[in-house]
């Protein structure tokens, strides 16, 4: 689509933030659905997140990506975690750093403009003009057009994860010359409106290159309270919900009419420490960190706080992927921890830890965007109690917002690690230099160059055994604490069929052409 003028995009942001609230208290029926419902096999779909834009290049939710609209150039298996290709047929590179994609012949987008390597090349751009995340994701230094399907990309430097980069939900192909602003893409399923307010109806692409779509039309829209998405679903409003709440799990189990569909999840929740704050002194000693990580209860917290819809996890890349550490033993309870704690220099006296003859007091920030992160919190913030250490728990509105002000110690964060192929993309968000989701300002010169080494290896098995080393380095330091694996779930009526269910929300669709309604 063409993009807005500065006034444009100016009201549009203030839509969309005013949208933000309207969406959350939703419930995701409007007089438009009732319409479009009217239409044979038509499916409402109530998702997590709403969009804050309908500009695929800088929606900052998936939501566009999950509605089966836009696609990538290269695809992301939900079961071998393997890359596969999509919009582009193959790519070559003889030093990973000059690339060469063959994009699919006989795709079309949705205005009828057939997809070639100029429109790809168009789509790109845009999206690292207005995204800086993408920009710094695909490191690109040129695209030149070799022919009308064949598209040459040459990134700053060697750079062997710009296939698993690709799969970013920003990086989607799209029309950036289409009139409207509607995402004008490939997909088995186009815009017919969207609201970011309400909802976005969209209609089968009979042109579609990979068959057509089972469904006439589908209703999308977000809820983030996971007690309305149930709600809508027992209403009858909703065919399928994503991320129905935990405690909701046994009573929608127990409805005959519906089918809850639960998957291992690609991410780790985890207590994230600040190497850099007021007390960096602390977090960068091996010893009081092995301490705090010996009051985390992983297992109790999977039993209550998950309840039993998660797995424990003490690495980055917990499981039995290719890239997975050996599980090393953490020890967990107040005497190790007290043992830790000592042996990091500070003072352990009748079972409590002071330092300098004061009582140590720690801030730990939590967010309630996942309900799960302030119980975990509470768990941590019982254990320290145990040994005199006071951690005052913070509830930021915004963590992302908040966390780079720096006045934290540890906080409870999700991520995405099992992801992208080979953990590329985890490793260097979380733990490069100046990296965004480097919070805590990690900085230390030999897993700097593990990474570097890692970033410019091009062989598939090398980049593997370097992804474990890296993985086993972080725990056999301490940094941070990895807890749990949270299950991801769906629930939907008996009628629907051809759902799957994603490890997590933002590398796959969710609207697919094979899903159907009875």
């Amino acid at each position: 689509m063409k993009r807005a003028s500065t006034l444009a995009r100016a009201l549009t942001a203030l839509a969309a933030a005013a949208s933000l609230a309207l969406a959350a208290c939703g419930s995701g029926s409007s007089d438009s659905t009732a319409d479009a419902t009217a239409a044979d096999k038509t499916l409402n779909f109530v998702t997590v997140y709403p969009a804050n834009t309908t500009d695929a290049h800088q929606v900052q939710a998936s939501f566009i990506l999950n509605s089966g609209a836009v696609e990538t150039l290269v695809g992301f298996d939900p079961d071998t975690l393997e890359l596969y290709p999509w919009l582009a047929e193959s790519w070559d590179t003889d030093d990973a750093q000059h690339w060469t994609f063959h994009l699919r012949e006989g795709v079309e987008f949705h205005n009828g403009e057939p997809m070639t390597a100029e429109k790809v090349m168009a789509s790109l751009q845009d999206s690292i003009d207005v995204n800086p995340g993408v920009a710094a994701a695909l490191t690109i230094d040129s695209m030149e057009v070799v022919d009308e399907h064949t598209l040459s990309i040459t990134t700053a430097d060697v750079y062997p994860a710009l296939i698993s980069n690709l799969v970013h939900f920003n990086a989607v192909i799209t029309d950036v010359d289409a009139e409207g602003d509607l995402p004008v893409g490939t997909g088995a399923f186009k815009f017919d409106s969207f609201d970011i307010a309400g909802e976005a109806v969209l209609s089968r692409n009979d042109s579609y290159w990979d068959g057509t779509a089972k469904l006439d039309k589908v209703v999308m829209t977000a809820n983030e309270d996971s007690n309305a998405r149930v709600m809508a679903l027992q209403s009858g409003d909703a065919d399928i919900i994503y991320r129905p709440g935990l405690e909701s799990l046994p009573t929608l189990e127990a409805d005959e009419s519906l089918t809850v569909d639960t998957v291992s999840g690609t991410r780790v929740y985890h207590l994230l420490y600040n190497y850099s704050g007021a007390n960096a002194d602390l977090w960068n000693n091996e010893e009081f960190r092995r301490g705090i990580d010996a009051l985390v209860d992983r297992q109790s917290i999977v039993d209550t706080v998950m309840g039993g819809q998660a797995t424990v996890a003490y690495n980055v890349f917990p499981g039995d992927w290719p890239f997975s550490p050996e599980t090393t033993e953490h020890e967990f309870g107040v005497e190790a921890a007290l043992q830790h704690f000592e042996a990091a220099g500070l003072d352990v006296a009748d079972g409590k830890v002071t330092r300098d003859g004061q009582p140590l007091s720690l801030k730990m920030a939590t967010y309630v965007a996942r309900a799960e992160l302030p119980q975990i919190a509470q768990i941590v913030q019982d254990q320290a109690r145990q040994v005199g250490i006071d951690m005052e728990i913070y509830v930021a509105e915004n963590i992302d917002e908040y966390l780079p002000q720096g006045d934290w110690d540890l906080v409870t964060y999700s991520l995405l690690t099992i992801s992208r192929g080979d953990g590329a993309f985890f490793l260097n968000s979380a733990f490069g230099a100046d990296a965004a989701q480097n919070h805590g300002r990690l900085d230390d010169p030999t897993l700097q160059s593990m990474l570097d080494a890692f970033n410019k290896e091009v062989d598939v098995d090398s980049r593997t055994e370097q992804t474990r080393e890296i993985a086993e380095y972080i725990d056999a330091e301490a940094y941070n604490s990895y807890i749990t694996v949270p299950n991801e779930s769906a629930a939907f009526k008996d009628t629907v069929t051809g759902w799957k269910t994603p490890a997590n929300e933002f590398e796959f669709q969710m609207i697919t052409k094979d899903l159907d309604i009875n």
